[in-house]
This record gives C-alpha cells, sequence and structure tokens, in this order.
C-alpha cells in the first residue's frame, strides 16, 4: 500500500467515526443530528444491556472520541469543526446512564441534552477551552452528566 492510500485510508476512518459514519457532514444542524445518532444507539442496543457494560461502552467510545477529536481537527484544519459530532453522540449516551427504559425518556434526554448543549451553562463553556480533543469532547460530556442528573432526579418521582 502506497503511503498515499495509507494516509487516505486513516483520514476516511477518522472521519467516519468522528462525524458518526457521515451524520456530520450533513448540511443543517450536525450536532443535533449526531445527537440523533446516540439516541437510536441508545434505543435499538445499550438500554436492553447492563449498566457496567452500557458504563464501559459509553467510556470507550469518550475516550476514543477524545482521541480522535484531536486528530480530525488537524484533518479538517479547523477547532471543533462542526463535522465532528461523536461529542454529541458519547454526550447523549452519557445522558441516559441509569435512566429508565422508554421512548419518552429518550425523547426528554434528547431535548435536555440539546439545550444544554446549545447554551453551555457553567462550567460547559469552560471546557470548550481544554486543548485537542478533549476540548472537543468535554463540554458535551459534561453536558450529558447535567442531563443525566435531572433525568435520575425526576426517575425518582416516576
Amino acid at each position: 500500500m502506497s503511503l498515499a492510500v495509507g494516509i487516505f485510508m486513516k483520514n476516511f476512518l477518522v472521519k467516519a467515526y468522528v462525524s458518526v459514519f457521515g451524520l456530520g457532514h450533513l448540511p443543517v444542524a450536525p450536532g443535533t443530528w449526531g445527537t440523533l445518532g446516540g439516541l437510536l444507539f441508545w434505543q435499538y442496543y445499550l438500554k436492553y444491556v447492563d449498566i457496567k457494560l452500557y458504563f464501559i461502552v459509553t467510556v470507550i467510545l469518550s475516550v476514543i472520541g477524545i482521541y480522535l477529536s484531536g486528530i480530525a481537527e488537524r484533518i479538517y484544519n479547523c477547532k471543533d469543526s462542526q463535522h465532528i459530532v461523536v461529542d454529541e453522540f458519547c454526550g447523549y449516551l452519557v445522558s441516559m446512564i441509569c435512566v429508565p427504559i422508554g421512548i419518552y425518556w429518550g425523547i426528554a434526554g434528547f431535548v435536555l441534552f440539546r439545550i444544554f448543549d446549545i447554551f453551555k451553562p457553567v462550567p460547559i463553556r469552560q471546557l470548550e477551552k481544554l486543548p485537542l480533543g478533549l476540548g472537543v469532547m468535554a463540554d458535551d460530556l459534561m453536558a450529558g452528566v447535567y442531563t443525566a442528573v435531572i433525568l435520575n432526579v425526576v426517575k425518582l418521582f416516576y
């Protein structure tokens, strides 16, 4: 394999992962599409697994996302490119930790997560300033924590 083909394949695979298989390249609201990808992954796969496995999968996907988002910033030649939506995908998964099974819970998590991700209350906005992929991912992971706390408090009353 030539060097050019190797570089092309590496860039292609990095872009595929960080764009959640192209969702980040959709023309309107790529972050919302990335979150929708997370909702679908939760709805059809993760909500049925044991909490330990859910946590392990979420951590692994997030760590890979941190690493590859840093590389993707160089590929896209842009800090936190709109094409990078693995942060929204993983942030949504964090949102749904210990949340009951059900589409209404999934939709509530989607809406709350997008609100926190868009408006970025303290300290979410400050986390964007972290270097490379950590800055890309940390704000969305924290938005997921905020959402998870709210949903789990609401769960206590249902």
